[in-house]
């Protein structure tokens, strides 16, 4: 007998950096290259969906994962003065929603590689970051797809 589990689909499309009035001078941006996405999975007696910044995805308590589909970190690519320092600034916990045909899920702990203050542009003037997090499901979460959007903000040092 085959299991048959209704899925649900959870996507994050990105939006792009803010850059403060001051830095106006200072040539920077950011460019999103690829969405988060938590694939697809089963809400089961509900838990959590987690993508970690290389782009591999647990899930917590008791939801599902469909294996046939994968799971994936935001890639943005920062461009700017060569060699420059600069900090990543994510979203806070329970500030980001997907919305779809059930109730709203939250994401929260968002992690980038690099972390924090340790981004640092290359030689060419670019480096690649990644976003993970985890999104919190409902035990009732009605099937389908749900999407979202949030800012990751970029400043030098």
């Amino acid at each position: 007998m085959k299991l048959c589990l209704p899925r649900i689909l959870a996507g994050v499309a990105l939006a792009s950096m803010v850059v403060p009035s001051s830095w106006a001078q200072v040539s920077v941006a950011i460019e999103n290259v690829q969405s988060l996405s938590f694939g697809s999975f089963a809400a089961g007696n509900g838990g959590s969906v987690t993508v970690s910044t290389n782009g591999s995805r647990n899930a917590g308590g008791g939801v599902v994962l469909i294996r046939s589909s994968q799971g994936m970190a935001a890639q943005f690519t920062v461009s700017g003065d060569s060699n420059a320092a600069y900090t990543i600034q994510l979203p806070g916990n329970d500030f980001v929603s997907l919305t779809g045909p059930g109730t709203d899920m939250f994401i929260n702990n968002f992690v980038s590689t690099p972390s924090g203050v340790e981004g640092k542009l290359g030689a060419g003037g670019s480096q690649a970051l990644s976003v993970g997090g985890t999104l919190n499901v409902g035990s009732d979460q009605a099937p389908g797809s749900y999407s979202g959007t949030f800012s990751v903000t970029v400043s030098y040092n």
